[in-house]
């Protein structure tokens, strides 16, 4: 008899730990809570500059911050794909690339926009830069008025090299030229 006990007690013990189980769990706290958050919609444009299907391809197109690799250029010598020259003069020869400008608006009443271009530090010697007619220097200058927002506008970036030796006001040959031109656009 001793023995069946035995068993007894420990198949009850074993009855009552499984029973107990989710009793157990279901007694474990448990917590909620809640984040409400808040947005404040602000008002903004921002720009974009994206490869045109005419002009070199941007590095980072379809951002704020994007590059143009003319390659190498001469007065006649062949130019990478999407780099034109669209003027040789006894003194100077142009090179020219075309991109996009996006830009973007969001909660402002205004529908147009105007952009400016402007040389971060000033050409070296020999070099001009411009975008479309307006000739860039350090100082902000007009490109466009009453730009549309939401659209690709295509622009003219050009690269005019003065044919002059070095020293007598010609660049100098054979070394990579970078410029950084600053685009600003100001909701009209």
């Amino acid at each position: 008899m001793r023995k069946n006990y035995k068993t007894m007690t420990c198949v009850a013990a074993l009855a009552a730990l499984l029973l107990a189980g989710p009793a157990l769990l279901a007694q474990n706290p448990t917590a909620t809570g809640v984040i409400n958050g808040t947005l404040v919609n602000k008002d903004g444009i921002a720009i974009v500059f994206i490869t045109d299907p005419a002009g070199v391809a941007l590095g980072a197109s379809g951002t704020s911050a994007a590059s143009a690799n003319f390659g190498t250029v001469s007065a006649f010598g062949p130019l990478s794909a999407g780099v034109t020259r669209p003027a040789i003069t006894a003194g100077t020869f142009t090179v020219r690339t075309v991109f996009d400008v996006q830009v973007i608006q969001g909660g402002l009443s205004s529908t147009t926009y105007t952009l400016s271009a402007q040389l971060a530090s000033a050409a070296p010697t020999g070099f001009t830069y411009a975008v479309d007619a307006i000739t860039l220097t350090t100082a902000a200058q007009t490109v466009q008025t009453y730009a549309t927002y939401n659209i690709n506008v295509a622009h003219n970036l050009n690269l005019t090299i003065s044919r002059a030796a070095p020293g007598a006001g010609g660049p100098a040959v054979g070394t990579p030229v970078t410029a950084t031109v600053n685009f600003t656009a100001t909701a009209n």
